[in-house]
């Protein structure tokens, strides 16, 4: 009844929306766009806690709400205690990443990339030269596109599983947690055993996959271009070699080394192997945490491209203390970053530190130490659940948090997919005046 319920009014609202804007135009001015991504990431999981509240009991709505925002947004954190789930239920909450997956990319192609909040420099594509703020008019083509894009790996990853002998179940639960970087926690805690190596390394190719802009893909797909031509693309492959390397020299053999950077990196913080993370520094997880994927992409994080372009800017200022007279400038993609467009990177930048900051506070006021508070503010912004480890030792388990704790992490989890400027703007008194 719970499911019936959920999926009748979600239908009913997306009927309503779909004959609104049949055959018409929706233009949605910069103060509407910021406000229905805000709406959206915060409206679709009430609606999916539905289900979760039938497990919980309605007494639990904060939990049920939580635990469908952390699935939706791909963080990817458990609220439920895993054992005691019924299929149909983890069913729901991996289909919820993939859905969630999905959706980010194509609110970022819709909202974000025309609005200029993806971020500078960003891969030119069809997708992005479309009228800015008719949404009606765009909303089919990137929606369908995306789908056969997304849709297609997804099937393709399931079909392999199977035919290597993973259960079908089991299959579909990996594949919508590894294309989506949600990172769906397998019972025994990580991937490696439950699965087997080759299964663990189609499921890493597979978080790359998601990690990549879906506009590089698509054009891709059209042949208008390939991977190694794009720069955003073979920046982040260089870092996660890098990442790997690191990961080996401080202990982990090779492999597993790789493995850990690509699921820290694309933010699924999945644990590869019966050690995970442990062995490694917080800091440093923590930080490729941070570092996250592609713009357009089901990844969180700062992503890549700002940090290659904040990487430039300061190769360009290093340059001008040697040569005072220079006039060098950033360029990324055959477009030069212009001094408004970096002022935005670095507000971007400081404006993460200061959301990560203030939650931290937020957290230690209710008893919870420094370290765990900042890494749970840091994981929750990145949306890399499983990269939590508590005392009881389950990845991504946020049951022993308290109700408060787990509502404001819940909504900085939606923060992250909004993008922290958009949100900020929000809490302006200039963003509401005329």
């Amino acid at each position: 009844m719970a499911f019936g319920f959920c999926g009748f009014v979600s239908g009913s609202i997306g009927l309503v929306f779909s004959l609104i804007s049949r055959g018409g135009e929706i233009f949605l001015t910069t103060r509407r766009s910021i406000i229905l991504l805000v709406i959206f990431w915060l409206a679709i999981p009430a609606l999916a806690a539905i289900p979760a509240m039938e497990i919980n009991g309605a007494q639990y709505w904060v939990r049920a709400y939580v635990e469908a925002i952390s699935h939706f947004s791909t963080t990817g954190a458990m609220v439920s205690e895993h054992s005691s789930l019924p299929r149909s239920f983890l069913f729901w909450q991996a289909g919820l990443q993939w859905a969630g997956g999905y959706a980010s990319i194509v609110m970022a192609l819709l909202i974000l990339a025309p609005l200029n909040m993806t971020a500078p420099g960003v891969h030119r594509s069809p997708f992005l030269t479309i009228e800015h703020g008719n949404v009606a008019g765009r909303a089919g083509f990137i929606a369908w596109s995306m789908l056969l894009v997304y849709g297609s790996a997804s099937l393709a990853v399931l079909f392999i599983l199977v035919m290597a002998g993973i259960d079908v179940f089991d299959a579909f639960l990996q594949v919508m947690g590894t294309v989506s970087t949600g990172g769906f926690i397998s019972e025994n805690g990580h991937f490696a055993t439950g699965f087997g190596s080759f299964a663990s390394w189609l499921a890493s190719v597979t978080m790359i996959f998601g990690a990549v802009s879906f506009a590089v893909h698509w054009d891709v797909i059209r042949g208008r271009t390939n991977y190694l031509k794009d720069r955003e693309t073979m920046g982040y492959l260089v870092t996660m070699v890098g990442a790997g390397l690191l990961i080996w020299l401080l202990g982990k053999p090779i492999l597993p080394a790789v493995q850990s950077a690509i699921s820290a990196l694309t933010t699924t913080a999945i644990p590869m192997d019966d050690v995970g993370f442990t062995q490694l520094p917080e800091p440093f997880v923590m930080a490729l945490i941070l570092v996250g994927g592609a713009a357009v992409s089901t990844v969180g994080g700062v992503k890549i491209i700002r940090f290659m372009i904040l990487f430039g800017q300061s190769k360009v200022e290093l340059s001008r203390l040697s040569h005072p007279s220079s006039t060098g400038s950033v360029q990324f993609r055959q477009v030069t970053i212009d001094p408004q467009q970096m002022v935005g990177l670095w507000a971007y930048v400081l404006g993460y530190a200061a959301v990560i900051a203030f939650v931290s506070i937020l957290l230690g006021l209710d008893g919870i130490k420094f370290g765990e508070a900042s890494q749970l503010a840091i994981i929750s912004i990145s949306n890399a659940g499983p990269a939590y480890i508590p005392e009881s030792g389950i990845a991504g388990d946020f049951s022993s948090l308290s109700d408060p704790v787990l509502l404001a992490l819940g909504l900085v989890m939606a923060m992250g997919r909004i993008e922290i400027l958009a949100a900020l703007a929000i809490l302006s008194p200039e963003f509401w005046r005329e």
